[in-house]
C-alpha cells in the first residue's frame, strides 16, 4: 500500500489546484496507477508552473515524482545522489513496487554466472531505466517539465527602454503575433543538473531556469521584446544576458548556448 501526498493538485490529480496540499493513505496500485496517468495529462506548461509534484511513501522508501511532457520524472528521496530517472507510468510503478529493481538483481546474478569459475573480469553494469542526463524530455519545468518547493522567483520588471539595445527595430504586427505563436514551448541546453532552459509561455513572457540535481528548477520570470537587429530577429529581455537570438531553425541562442526546442 501506499501514502501519497499531492502538492498543489486536485484529488484525483487530474487538475492543479494551487496551494492544495492532499495526503491519501493506503492507496493500492491501481488508484495510483490513476493518479500518476492523470498528472501525465496535465498540459506541462500548467504544471510546471504550479510547481505541482506527488510524493510517495511505501516501505520505508520516499520518492518525488514530477510530470514532463507526458512522462514522470522519478527521484529517490531516499537515495539523494542517484540520478532522476524520466518514466512512464508503468515503469514508475515498477521502480515503486521494487519488481525494477528485482529485475536489475536478476540480470547482474545471470551476468555473473554466465562469466562462469575462474572468470575474474569485472561484470557489465545493468542498465537501469533512463535517467534524466540521458534524455533532453524534461520539463521543466516541470520540466518541465516542466518543470517545480525550492524553486527561486524574481519578479521581473518591466522591459524598460533602458533594457533596449542600440539599433533594436521592435517587429510590428502581424510579423509580431506570428513570432509569439511559434516561439511558444521549452527550449533547453540539455537534461543535466547545471543545464538551462528557456520557457516562452505568452505574448511577451518568458521563464529561464536552471535544472537541478534533486530540487526543483531555479526559475526567473522575464518579460521579452521580439524586434531585429541589422536583419536578425532577437528578443531583448530585462535580464542581465540581454538578447535572444531566433535564428530561425527551431532554436534560440542566449549567452553564448544553443537551446534547442522540446517536441
Amino acid at each position: 500500500m501506499y501514502t501519497i501526498t499531492l502538492i498543489n493538485l486536485s484529488a484525483d490529480a487530474r487538475s492543479i489546484d494551487d496551494l492544495a496540499q492532499v495526503e491519501q493513505r493506503d492507496l493500492g496500485e491501481d488508484a495510483l496507477r490513476e493518479r500518476l496517468s492523470c498528472f501525465c495529462a496535465i498540459d506541462p506548461l500548467e504544471s510546471a508552473g504550479a510547481d505541482a509534484e506527488i510524493r510517495v511513501q511505501v516501505r520505508r522508501e520516499r520518492y518525488l515524482v514530477r510530470a514532463a511532457q507526458g512522462k514522470l520524472i522519478l527521484y529517490d528521496m531516499s537515495r539523494r545522489e542517484l540520478p532522476a530517472q524520466i518514466l512512464t507510468v508503468e515503469e514508475v510503478l515498477r521502480e515503486l513496487n521494487g519488481t525494477a529493481l528485482a529485475a536489475r538483481d536478476r540480470a547482474v546474478l545471470r551476468a555473473r554466472s554466465d562469466a562462469g569459475p575462474g572468470e575474474t573480469g569485472p561484470v557489465p553494469p545493468v542498465a537501469a531505466p533512463a535517467p534524466v542526463t540521458r534524455k533532453p524530455r524534461v520539463l521543466v519545468l516541470s520540466a518541465i517539465a516542466g518543470l517545480l518547493a525550492a524553486a527561486i522567483f524574481f519578479a521581473a520588471a518591466p522591459l524598460g527602454d533602458e533594457s533596449i539595445p542600440p539599433g533594436f527595430a521592435p517587429l510590428a504586427d502581424p510579423e509580431r503575433e506570428e513570432l509569439y505563436k511559434a516561439l511558444t514551448g521549452v527550449y533547453m541546453t540539455g537534461s543535466e543538473p547545471g543545464q538551462h532552459g528557456i520557457v516562452v509561455s505568452g505574448p511577451g513572457e518568458l521563464k529561464l531556469f536552471e535544472l537541478a540535481a534533486v530540487e526543483a528548477p531555479r526559475v526567473v520570470y522575464a518579460s521579452y521584446q521580439p524586434g531585429r537587429i541589422g536583419g536578425k530577429v532577437v528578443l531583448a529581455t530585462d535580464q542581465l544576458g540581454g538578447l535572444i537570438d531566433v535564428p530561425g531553425n527551431g532554436n534560440l541562442e542566449y549567452c553564448g548556448e544553443i537551446y534547442r526546442r522540446l517536441p
